[in-house]
């Protein structure tokens, strides 16, 4: 057999030994039900207080800590949350822990949570389903820049209960690979500006990728 330099070995690789990683993650219960907002606010500011990269004991916090807001003005102002369940060993030797980023919205309005999601786009289209029903029906806008802001035209069908504070918006975005995100508590009514992908004679006049 021909060894190419650089290549590793099965037999190195079944015989190494990842080192031991002692991962903290969250109380389920809490994580799960986080209960009182200020209490949840205060075990994270609490998390930093007592471990901190000064002391030599910073960890990170697996708690639920806020990513973004939407809603402003209306019965449903919300906030997105995120999670960090990833495994802070840093050293040049992969490593082999699971983790990821989770993801989940609080509506105040409702005082409800949505479920935990694996992507953020996701935690906010249940906030939407369970607090603006009827949004996934809305024409798809194409935006113009205007300056540092954007101007949408809307069609004569256009619902009236969606151009009142808060509300989102499905927000054309061309066929690209990229600015998929969801984009909560922007304009123009300060809600969730939701990334539709498709072809669009707007974003993609010659049909690019």
């Amino acid at each position: 057999m021909i060894a190419i330099q650089g290549q590793l070995s099965i037999f190195d690789l079944l015989n190494h030994q990842p080192p031991t990683i002692i991962m903290s993650m969250p109380d389920a219960g809490t994580f799960t039900h986080p209960g009182d907002l200020q209490a949840m606010y205060e075990r994270r500011e609490a998390h930093y207080r007592d471990h901190h990269v000064m002391k030599g004991n910073w960890r990170p916090y697996r708690g639920w800590e806020t990513r973004s807001a939407s809603g402003k003005g209306s019965e449903h102002v919300a906030e997105g949350f995120s999670a960090n369940l990833r495994c802070n060993y840093h050293s040049d030797i992969e490593c082999y822990c699971v983790g990821t980023y989770v993801y989940r919205v609080y509506c105040h309005g409702c005082q409800t949570w949505t479920g935990i999601y694996g992507k953020e786009n996701e935690a906010w289209e249940a906030h939407l389903d369970a607090c603006w029903p009827g949004w996934r029906e809305l024409p798809v806008l194409e935006s113009k820049t205007s300056g540092y802001s954007y101007k949408y035209n809307y069609p004569e069908n256009y619902p009236e209960k969606f151009k009142t504070p808060g509300a989102p918006i499905r927000d054309c975005r061309g066929n690209t690979k990229y600015g998929t995100r969801h984009v909560p508590g922007t304009e123009p009514f300060g809600g969730v500006k939701v990334g539709i992908i498709r072809d669009c004679k707007h974003h993609n006049p010659k049909g690019e990728k």
